[in-house]
């Protein structure tokens, strides 16, 4: 016990030697930041993980791009069928079940950029869209500007982001026989466009992958040494995979960009600068903004996206990070993180990756009756129109999902007028789908005469009344109704005597 208060004794006596800043500075220079914080409109859901950063690394600049932009209005637009999507080997509930996303039948999803890339789900879609959910140590790097600033971004950091792909080292452009290195080259693209050399690596390795595709490589069927490494105008159409036609693209003549694209060189340093003038001259000047348009330089917005891909901005980002050295990364980098109009309270979460958002039905059937539209699974809402005798509705339904449920099959009572038959599918996830049948039951038109109600009036109706006269027949309040001929709120003798009067001919109405 006295060794531990002696060491104690000896710990605080060091701590106390401690050059410590005053009270008044250190309060100070919080009070700085948070006058920035306001300065900048940062709402106060970013603040904590702005703090956070800033006491990481005070020489990082963080500046607000204030969108205008309703958050609903952007999501709408940023999950259009085709605009956002992720690769096939994502976890399904990172896929939509959109029609025109998933093939039902199959079940499998269709391929919108060559057969690899799928619709991403409207709530992976509004995780990558929020701001929130990258502001930590890698992820704020989709933020940094992408200009190049030679005290930043030097070779060797190109050289980090190139190992172990087929960029690590040097090629031969095959028109005219020269060797050149691909650091060099991004090097040197950078200077002549302006664009930072760690930006087209990267979004390079991201576009081609680590052992390059046709586009990069030259060997795009029909238009062989001719190369796309930034996939500019590469997607796929009914006749072409996404590499020829930017391998077709490649072939233009356009020495604005050192078209047509005959070698690496030319295609990496045009590249850059069509990339600095479609999209850093425009205002697009980050990873998250060539991703998300929301910026309008001068051609609106949503549609002058450089990637399809929702999670690439992510994955640039981390890219990014690894390619400084410590140093670097402790430099003054500048971020411009995006707000947004009535954004949600808290960070959209990232959806699961263990269960099936799939809420779809398989089938819904209403056994001896049509109902309109014909059944699909992404239709929610049909209608029904039933005869007035029809009191109840037997209703099927199976859900897509064999880990779904779905609630609301068996026997619905119907009463006269709508009836809103719903069946409800709850997917593995929690996700919901509520599938709706209006069905129209119409007040029953009571015919004088026509008891039972079976479109004639003859003897049975008259013997009905009878044996409800006496007791030994119920009849319903309708039919009570068609049955007093005499209008004295009675089915009785006379009634029925009247019927038998009209049968036989005696007389002409009832």
């Amino acid at each position: 016990m006295k060794r531990i208060t002696a060491a104690l004794t000896a710990f605080a006596a060091a701590f106390s030697m401690l050059p410590m800043l005053p009270v008044e500075t250190a309060n100070a220079y919080d009070a700085e930041f948070e006058r920035l914080l306001t300065t900048e409109h940062f709402p106060e859901s970013y603040k904590p993980a702005l703090r956070e950063l800033h006491e990481k690394h005070p020489a990082w600049v963080f500046k607000s791009i204030e969108t205008g932009l309703e958050w609903h209005d952007v999501l709408d637009n940023q999950t259009i069928l085709g605009k956002s999507l992720v690769h096939t080997s994502s976890p399904d509930s990172w896929k939509s079940m959109k029609k025109g996303a998933y093939d039902f039948e199959t079940g499998t999803w269709y391929g919108l950029d060559g057969d690899k890339w799928v619709q991403a789900s409207d709530e992976t879609v509004a995780y990558n869209l929020d701001p929130r959910n990258f502001l930590d140590d890698d992820n704020v790097f989709m933020f940094e500007r992408l200009s190049y600033d030679p005290d930043v971004h030097k070779a060797d950091g190109v050289t980090a982001i190139v190992k172990g792909t087929f960029m690590a080292g040097d090629y031969t452009c095959p028109d005219t026989g020269e060797v050149k290195n691909y650091t060099e080259t991004f090097m040197e693209a950078a200077q002549i466009s302006g664009v930072s050399p760690y930006h087209l690596a990267t979004s390079v390795r991201l576009e081609q992958g680590v052992n390059g595709s046709p586009q990069s490589l030259g060997t795009a069927k029909g238009f062989e040494n001719y190369f796309n490494f930034l996939d500019i105008q590469a997607y796929a159409t009914a006749t072409l995979t996404a590499g020829q036609q930017g391998a077709r693209w490649a072939m233009r003549t356009d020495e604005r960009y050192l078209l047509p694209w005959t070698n690496q060189y030319r295609a990496i340093v045009g590249g850059a600068i069509y990339i600095a003038q479609g999209y850093i001259s425009k205002g697009q000047d980050t990873y998250y903004l060539e991703k998300f348009d929301v910026i309008d330089g001068g051609d609106g917005y949503y549609n002058h996206q450089y990637m399809t891909c929702v999670t690439g901005a992510a994955s640039l980002a981390s890219m990014i990070r690894r390619a400084y050295s410590d140093e670097v990364y402790e430099q003054a980098h500048e971020f411009r993180i995006p707000i947004y109009n009535n954004m949600p309270e808290k960070a959209c979460p990232e959806p699961g990756v263990t269960v099936s958002d799939n809420a779809l039905l398989a089938s819904l059937t209403l056994p001896g009756y049509s109902y309109s539209p014909n059944f699909s699974p992404y239709v929610t809402e049909y209608k029904l129109e039933v005869d007035s005798s029809v009191d109840k509705l037997t209703v099927w339904a199976k859900a897509a999902d064999a880990n779904a449920k779905a609630v609301g099959y068996g026997t619905w009572k119907l009463q006269y007028g709508e009836n809103k038959v719903e069946v409800v599918v709850t997917a593995e996830s929690g996700e919901k789908r509520t599938y709706t049948v209006t069905v129209t039951r119409p007040e029953p038109k009571a015919v004088k005469g026509d008891v039972n109600n079976d479109g004639i009036v003859d003897v049975v109706d008259a013997l009905t009344i009878l044996n409800y006269s006496a007791g030994k027949q119920s009849l319903s309040s309708d039919a009570v109704k068609a049955g007093d001929i005499d209008g004295n709120g009675y089915a009785d003798v006379i009634d029925a005597l009247t019927i038998l009067s009209y049968v036989s001919g005696k007389t002409k109405t009832l």
